[in-house]
Parts: structure tokens; sequence; C-alpha cells
């Protein structure tokens, strides 16, 4: 197993953090003990994580035995490991808009059980009246009845932001969801002979996303039901998922907040968010400036073994600004004198040669075909670029 480095991962460290089951590096076992006071009644211990910047949450990881029964539950509805990170670091980044980490703290999600969100991911039947996924569709087999009446909502996300009450003492402020809904419905079903079939279709991606805003309003009238949520403000986000083999990631495309003791969505605010690989003919056609730049940095990095590498970048857009760049340069090495004399290579360009700008936060990946060898991360407010190369 690779050493703890410090880093993980540029848009998701803090809730890395919170996710692993290491150790964190920073624990002692004197760390003081936080009391988080839940909107249930019950009261449980937590040791708060220091954020790793100014714009970044505290977080509050519980000891002990917890309640945070869906986690890393959400693989169970998504499938495609780039959309679950983007699902997790994009809602806590959508949520700084109105749980502010100078007034909020982080907890991962303590309210929704993995049978509320199975629940609610059923297909809506006498057995499970609280699905809403649509019931089986006509037709002879069971795999036709399940293509002519596709499941829209794939999952849905819980995060939850506390305020401090005094010293060491924290109660629930409110709660963000993430409702992640199919682009491509993917699935198998079982007919009463026990055999199974594949699914698959693509569906029409609009429809998808005005469905999505009704679905939004039946996963707010039961998450209002459950203890503790009747009279918190509730920050709702619809995202778009990519196909299980994309490289990238899909899209937040609309957002609102509901505010205390209400049931119903008002206004709901889109969200021009883009999710684009370099190389490809979308970046070639939609961002051919910046396609440019990644074939100039390409270019640069070739120059040390120009017959081995890959290079490869994930570019983030808001409205229709580059948001952040990660890019994945494949190289094969023969010892570990060439990773680090690579890594300090590619660190220099970062630092000297970059064509993209400074305000662009940056993470490089480094690997072979085995395994992540070194990881270099540059953000706006670095003096330096990081680079960590692993130990194996």
């Amino acid at each position: 197993m690779k050493k703890w480095l410090g880093v993980v991962s540029l848009l998701s460290l803090s809730l890395t953090l919170v996710l692993s089951g290491c150790d964190m590096p920073w624990s002692s076992g004197t760390e003081k003990q936080n009391v988080i006071k839940s909107s249930k009644g019950d009261k449980q211990t937590a040791t708060l994580i220091p954020k790793m910047n100014k714009k970044d949450y505290q977080s509050l990881k519980p000891t002990g035995n917890s309640s945070d029964s869906t986690r890393g539950y959400i693989g169970y509805g998504v499938n495609n490991r780039v959309d679950i990170d983007q699902l997790e670091t994009g809602l806590m980044d959508m949520s700084k808009s109105v749980f502010s980490p100078d007034d909020y703290v982080f907890q991962s999600g303590q309210y929704l059980s993995q049978q509320d969100i199975d629940n609610m991911l059923y297909r809506k039947s006498k057995k499970t009246p609280n699905g809403l996924n649509p019931p089986l569709g006509k037709g002879k087999t069971v795999r036709d009845q399940a293509m002519n009446s596709p499941k829209i909502l794939s999952y849905i996300l819980e995060q939850d932001y506390l305020k401090s009450t005094g010293k060491n003492k924290y109660e629930l402020g409110g709660i963000s969801l993430a409702i992640s809904l199919n682009q491509v419905y993917t699935d198998k079903v079982t007919d009463k002979a026990g055999k199974q079939y594949d699914v698959k279709k693509t569906l029409n991606v609009s429809q998808v996303k005005q469905q999505g805003k009704t679905i939004a309003q039946k996963v707010l009238q039961q998450v209002r039901q459950k203890n503790g949520l009747g009279n918190v403000p509730i920050f709702i986000t619809l995202y778009a998922e990519a196909p299980d083999s994309s490289l990238v990631p899909g899209y937040f495309y609309s957002k609102t907040y509901v505010s205390n003791n209400s049931g119903s969505i008002g206004k709901w605010d889109n969200v021009k968010e883009d999710n684009v690989l370099f190389p490809s003919d979308e970046s070639k056609s939609k961002y051919k400036s910046d396609n440019e730049l990644f074939n100039n940095f390409k270019t640069d990095v070739s120059k040390y073994f120009p017959n081995f590498i890959g290079v490869i970048a994930k570019g983030r857009y808001e409205n229709g600004d580059l948001a952040d760049l990660n890019f994945q340069i494949s190289i094969k090495f023969y010892d570990k004198t060439e990773v680090m004399g690579f890594a300090s290579y590619v660190t220099s360009l970062v630092k000297d040669r970059f064509p993209f700008s400074k305000n662009i936060p940056v993470q490089i990946s480094i690997i072979t075909p085995n395994t992540q060898e070194a990881v270099i991360v540059s953000t706006p407010d670095m003096d330096e670029p990081f680079v960590h190369v692993f130990e194996q």
C-alpha cells in the first residue's frame, strides 16, 4: 500500500479524508472530541479534521459507532468512478454558496439510510410504494418491459453541514442532496425462471432533465418525513451521469435551495458545467484554444521519453471558463530514479512553461500500467508546485 503523502486528489482531498478508512496523518489519539447533537435528539462524538485551505470545509469524522450507514454506498447506483468523484466533490463545492465554510463544517450524510435510498431507487409498485422510478412497461419479456420503461433515478447523495453551538459542540445546520440521473439506462433484469438479461438504452437527455425536477420534488417530500430533517434548509442539485465507459464525468445542470419548513421547490437555477476530455473531437470543436494549449504541454512532456508517453487531461468548465485540469501521464519506467527524474522534469514544466493560466488548479498523475507513481499539484494559492513520488 502506498504511504499517505498529504495530497490525494486536488478537488476531493477534504472529502477523501473523511471517507477514507485509513488513520489520518494528524491522528495521535489525543485529539479533543467534538459533540454533535443531531436533529433527531441523539448525540455522538467526532474528530474535527482541519481544512487544507481557507476555501475548504473543516470536516467532522464520527468516532465509535457511527450512523453513517451509506458510506461508500454510492457505488450501488453510480457505476462510473469519475461520476462518483464528481458527485461527491461537486456537491461539496456547490454547497459553499449556501453553507459557507466560514460558518459550517462538513460531515458525510447521517440521516438517509441505505434502506431509505433503496426505497426511493426502486420502481414504484405495491410492494415499493415510495419508489421513484417508473413501473415496468409493456412487453412480452421482462427485458422488453424494462426497455420500454427505463429507470431515470440512479442515486441520491446526502451531505450534512453543521454549525457550532459552543466550544466543541455542533448541530445540523442544513443538508445538501445530489440527485443523480441516467443519461444511459443500464441494468440487469431477471425473469421468473431466474434467467438474467442485460438492459441498455440511451435516454432523451432533455426529457431526463425535466423528469429530474419532478423526481426532486418527490425526494424532498420523503426527506422531510425523516426524523430530524423536517425543519432544516435543504440544498438540492440535479446531475446527469456520463455513460459507464466515459473517461470524463457527467455534469450538474440545476440547483435549488429549500428553506426551513418548506416542503416544495420553487425556482430552479441553471448550472452551466461541462467536463471535457483532451484530446478529443469535442475539445477540438468546442474549446479549440485550450486544445492547442494542451497539445503544447503534451509536446513539452513528450520530449523526455518521446517513445513511451501517453498524455490525456480532463477539463472542467464553469460558465464556459476552464475551472480545473486533471492530467494523466502514462509512461514505462525501468527504475525509481527514472520516475523521480521525470516527475522533476514535469514539475519544472508546470512551474516555468505551463501554457494554461496559473489561476487554474492542476493535478498531474504519473502512472505506469500497474500503479500510480507520482502526483504533482499546483493551485493558485501555492508558491511552488507540490510533487510526491509514491513508495511502493
